[in-house]
């Protein structure tokens, strides 16, 4: 009978590289579309990790702040609360609204049951040297920035004594 021989096809060749070709760009796209899957899975996955080593970070320096702020916390003893006066979280001035008093000082601040601006405007000499050590602070570092006279400013400013 008759054979057929598709090498004998005068377009065979032409056949075999257009079959070539196709075979080339489907394994493209197919490779393309599995290496993008493949990007946004590893992406939400570095985004998790971000995330959880944040957390860490933040909760490691928590953990740093409460041990320091229960060690300064334990010193509060060593300040004479007779001549400052007692106040309490509720009475609570922003101390941050004196230059040279940030979040964390604050944080310290209140951890040694100071809260306002009436108790800083109290501190004698003795006193700003025994806070400084308390609160860990460079010695000069109060009266450089003038917490006290800040204090009584802020003081009087307030209730306008």
């Amino acid at each position: 009978m008759f054979e057929m021989n598709p090498y004998q096809l005068p377009d065979a060749d032409l056949q075999h590289w257009i079959m070539l070709l196709v075979a080339g760009v489907l394994g493209f796209i197919i490779g393309y579309i599995i290496r993008q899957a493949t990007i946004r899975q590893l992406e939400a996955q570095l985004y998790t990790t971000e995330n959880l080593v944040e957390d860490c970070l933040k909760a490691n320096l928590n953990r740093e702040e409460t041990v320091i702020l229960q060690r300064i916390s334990a010193r509060a003893h060593e300040l004479n609360f007779t001549r400052i006066g007692l106040a309490t979280r509720a009475e609570a001035d922003d101390l941050k609204e004196i230059n040279g008093i940030g979040p964390f000082f604050e944080k310290k601040l209140h951890s040694l049951r100071i809260y306002t601006f009436r108790q800083l405007a109290s501190f004698t000499t003795e006193d700003v040297q025994k806070l400084s050590d308390i609160i860990e602070l460079f010695p000069d570092r109060i009266e450089r920035e003038n917490w006290i006279g800040q204090a009584r400013a802020l003081y009087r400013q307030k209730y306008s004594v």
